[in-house]
């Protein structure tokens, strides 16, 4: 049999067929003082990627008491690339009480392409003390 005209194309593999690899990092800081803002992690997408995020957590918890109490947090933020930086995960306590907490994840489904940066970050506006910070992601990178 002859066919005539273009050839069937071929189903394209599915993401995680597609040289998959597991990324996975975080930061855990303990007995922290305050601090202005400071970057603890940075992805990147690389050129030719994209990446499925699975889940990143943001958790931060009084240690000592402040001398005088400021807002403590950790936050993700998100730079698309050749777009506009943005905020897309939060937590934060303006508590002085020991063992005061509060935390946020965010899981499903968050897929960034190539070029695509996210900065988790933390900070403690007060005076004195110190506070305990984990802030995390896991996400499955693959071929564009």
């Amino acid at each position: 049999m002859v066919r005539v005209g273009t050839t069937p194309a071929v189903a394209r593999a599915a993401w995680y067929d597609r040289t998959a690899a597991s990324k996975c990092d975080y930061y855990y800081g303990q007995g922290v003082s305050p601090h202005a803002v400071t970057t603890r992690l940075t992805y990147t997408v690389p050129a030719g990627k994209k990446a499925m995020v699975e889940v990143m957590q943001v958790r931060v918890r009084r240690a000592s008491a402040a001398t005088t109490v400021g807002l403590a947090g950790a936050y993700v933020m998100l730079t698309p690339s050749g777009g506009v930086i943005k905020e897309i995960l939060d937590t934060g306590i303006n508590d002085n009480t020991v063992n005061a907490k509060d935390n946020n994840a965010l899981g499903g489904t968050m897929v960034l392409c190539t070029g695509d940066q996210l900065d988790l970050k933390t900070y403690d506006l007060s005076t004195g003390g110190t506070c305990d910070y984990f802030v995390c992601y896991k996400l499955t990178e693959f071929d564009a």
